[in-house]
């Protein structure tokens, strides 16, 4: 199971990489999603200049590594090792005004290939759930859909257009049960085949520059976190992984936190897994810290543990221009600690004005996919915490004719006025199987 999602992990950033708001002249989506690139033309902040360093540059590398911090901007520090919680009530209406809605409709009749929303996939040994289609807004259309059941265009007011990407490999869809059953080996053989491009877990940071994100927490060996290179495949630079090592035999962890690596206003952004330290990439070989996770004793180490009842493992990290929105964990989160009460979910926001760490609520054994979120953004639908994609400017939730009947099963619902309840249950009485309702804040 970690194998397959770490592969849709990188696969899902390599394919928002390749869709940013901003494209080349005269390139179509099809274009744009083959080449997998994130060249943004339009920017034009000034480039820092390459930080020179005295230290030796190892053979076939240009540059050493810099992450030193910047004086004028110095790292945000989050304490969550305290636990005495500020809490306050996430209110959207703080940070959004206006709400539009966008209804797509799915190619493929619905018993066929769909849409898919939180489904459950098996792959032989390996079972897991969690399987969502990508959406995409760009500035002349969307993209929506997956691997398994292709990639499709659509203008912005929800017409289809044409098919950008479909996948070839044997599958087994039940919607009846939301669930996908495949072989993981054809299904990374089909997506491998399907790649226009070599070294395709490489994204493309500017017009010069590529990088790749090549931490693999299972290599006890692992001396690299990330690399840099040039549009033409030289090494410019290597950033070295400094987790601690295991410090027992046998294998390391193998419940972790994942990476965070996303574009805040075109700027490549990383968290390398179970690591404290959120950086800005500036030049291809300087990352500078910009937030900091201040953990304490509650740090996730890689080592082979026993006991992770005190250890924190980081979970949704989500960037705007206002707030960050951050969740974690306390002990595991496997099945049996929820059935049991020992893990801990808590939910965060900092806010970048006031500069301060808001949490929701205590620590709580409500997971994110159960967690209830009210909308007081006028004409706005509440959602499940889960179900939102968070960019700079915007919030975006994809209601599926499931989803909102497990908004109206959650307990929260009752909380509404009688007159969101009637909306919501009317949308979802309308909204047919193979269409999705985009709502978008801004």
């Amino acid at each position: 199971m970690i194998k397959t999602l770490n592969f849709i992990f990188l696969l899902i950033f390599l394919i928002i990489a390749a869709c940013g708001k901003n494209r080349r002249p005269g390139l179509s989506d099809t274009e744009l999603f083959a080449q997998k690139e994130t060249a943004d033309t339009l920017r034009q902040t000034p480039k820092d200049s390459i930080v020179e360093a005295d230290s030796v540059v190892p053979p076939g590398i240009k540059y050493v590594e810099s992450r030193a911090i910047d004086p004028a901007n110095p790292p945000v520090v989050l304490d969550i090792a305290n636990q005495k919680l500020n809490i306050r009530k996430f209110n959207l209406s703080d940070y959004y005004t206006k709400v539009r809605y966008i209804k797509l409709k799915h190619p493929m009749p619905s018993a066929e290939g769909n849409f898919l929303f939180d489904a459950d996939y098996t792959t032989g040994s390996m079972s897991g759930t969690g399987v969502s289609s990508l959406f995409y807004l760009m500035k002349d259309s969307i993209i929506a859909g997956d691997v398994f059941f292709g990639y499709y265009s659509y203008d912005n007011e929800g017409k289809f257009l044409h098919t950008i990407k479909t996948y070839d490999f044997p599958k087994v869809y039940d919607p009846s049960q939301n669930k996908i059953s495949y072989n993981y080996d054809d299904y990374k053989r089909a997506v491998s085949e399907g790649s226009a491009r070599k070294n395709n877990n490489r994204f493309r940071v500017d017009d010069q520059t590529m990088a790749s994100y090549v931490y693999n927490r299972g290599d006890t060996l692992s001396n690299d976190f990330f690399f840099t290179f040039s549009s033409k495949g030289d090494t410019l630079c290597r950033f070295r992984n400094y987790n601690p090592k295991p410090n027992k035999k046998g294998l390391p962890i193998s419940w972790n936190d994942p990476p965070n690596l996303y574009f805040y206003r075109g700027i490549t952004t990383i968290r390398q897994s179970m690591n404290d330290t959120v950086y800005r990439l500036s030049t291809p070989n300087r990352l500078i810290p910009a937030y900091v996770l201040k953990l304490g004793a509650y740090k996730l180490d890689i080592s082979l543990a026993e006991d992770f009842s005190n250890k924190f493992f980081t979970n949704k990290w989500k960037e705007t221009d206002k707030y960050v929105l951050f969740t974690y964990n306390k002990d595991r989160d496997t099945p049996n600690n929820r059935d049991k009460g020992n893990v801990k979910f808590f939910y965060s926001y900092y806010d970048k004005k006031s500069h301060q760490l808001y949490h929701f609520c205590e620590g709580t054994t409500m997971p994110e996919e159960e967690f209830f979120v009210e909308n007081l953004v006028p004409d706005a639908l509440p959602f499940i915490l889960s179900y939102p994609d968070i960019s700079e400017n915007q919030l975006r939730v994809c209601y599926s004719k499931r989803r909102l009947e497990k908004i109206i099963q959650n307990k929260g619902f009752a909380s509404l006025s009688p007159e969101q309840q009637n909306k919501i249950k009317t949308i979802q009485n309308d909204l047919g199987e193979s269409e999705v309702l985009i709502m978008i804040l801004e």
